[in-house]
Order: structure tokens, then C-alpha cells, then sequence
């Protein structure tokens, strides 16, 4: 499943775009190729990231945050969580991806505050230097273990304040319900 998360990731990066504040969110969702099914029990499917791992601190800190909001939404709904994916009825897999700075060739989409660089190709849009927020991808993915994920997405924002954790976590969770909305209780 971590191979269909990566390539819902790149594709949806390239389509899904959130800006600063006081834009709403916007997620784009899995449609799911087979009809949802009930279950009680859910794995990681992914390796948590350490720093003992080469991670970068800041991808560590997300990738521990998403964890901790999809944990709380799935204990919420009364699942439970069991250590190994072969003994789970279902498996939760993702990705967090941060991008510093970001180069576009799509002047026309307006959620860029874009300015142009006149030394630039015709057509690239450059973010402006006040913008060095990193730009935050994640993707969540519900399904059975090496199958297609059944309920998730892929969401990315860019953070204007990432050392800020009650905004990162208010934003994670935001993310991880607009994500999983589609999720029902524990059956």
C-alpha cells in the first residue's frame, strides 16, 4: 500500500494546493474501488520516522503529529490498534513531504500570491521571498493490507508558522478529519 500512497502523493501534490491563512482547506479524497467494509482492528503499515532514520527534525516532528491526530481520530471511532498490519483488519499507511520552496509553471492559478521574475522562463511563476514557509504534503490511506486503500487522500498546505505546534496540530487534525470524514465507527 505504501506504493499506491506514493503515487496518490505525487499525484495530488501536483494538483492540491492550499495557501495562507483564511483560505479553506482543500482535500481531494480516495475514491475507493470497492465497496467500504466494517472492521474493528488497524496497523501502521508505515515505519514510524526517527531520527536515527536521517529524517530531518522538522519531517520528524510531522510525521509523529500525523500519527497522534489519525491515532486520536481512529480511537474516536472505536478502533483499536494492534502492533503487527498481518493482525490487523486493516492498514493505515502515509507520507508527509516538505517542500522549502516551490517553482511553478502555471501563472493562472490564482491561490499563488505570484510575482514574476523578469530573468525568468515566459511562464514560471516564482513564489515571492516572503513566502519561505514550507509547503506540507500529507497522504493517509485506509485499506487492506496490500490492497487498494478504501477511505484517505492527500492534502497539502503551507504552513506560515511551523514552529508553531498548537497551529500544526489545529491543521493536522483539520486535515486528518476533512481526510477520514468518510470513515465509519468501529463496527
Amino acid at each position: 500500500m505504501r506504493k499506491i500512497i506514493s503515487t496518490l502523493l505525487i499525484g495530488l501534490f501536483l494538483l492540491i494546493g492550499f495557501t495562507g491563512c483564511g483560505t479553506p482547506t482543500k482535500i481531494e479524497r480516495i475514491q475507493p474501488q470497492a465497496a467500504p467494509v466494517s472492521f474493528q482492528t488497524y496497523a501502521w503499515g508505515t515505519e514510524a520516522l526517527t531520527a536515527d532514520s536521517g529524517a530531518p527534525a522538522q519531517l520528524v516532528e510531522l510525521d509523529t503529529e500525523l500519527r497522534q491526530a489519525v491515532s486520536a481520530l481512529m480511537q474516536s471511532k472505536g478502533y483499536m490498534q494492534v502492533a503487527r498490519p498481518e493482525d490487523a483488519q486493516m492498514v493505515v499507511d502515509y507520507q508527509v513531504a516538505v517542500v522549502e520552496e516551490e517553482f511553478a509553471s502555471d501563472d493562472k492559478n490564482e491561490s499563488w500570491d505570484a510575482q514574476f521574475d523578469s530573468n525568468a522562463q515566459r511562464g514560471v511563476v516564482e513564489l515571492p521571498d516572503r513566502s519561505g514557509a514550507p509547503r506540507v504534503t500529507l497522504s493517509v490511506g485506509i485499506g487492506p493490507q496490500n490492497g487498494m486503500p478504501i477511505w484517505g487522500g492527500s492534502a497539502t498546505k503551507l504552513m506560515a508558522r511551523p514552529e508553531d505546534k498548537n497551529e500544526r496540530q489545529r491543521i493536522l487534525n483539520n486535515a486528518v478529519g476533512e481526510l477520514l470524514r468518510d470513515l465509519p465507527p468501529a463496527a
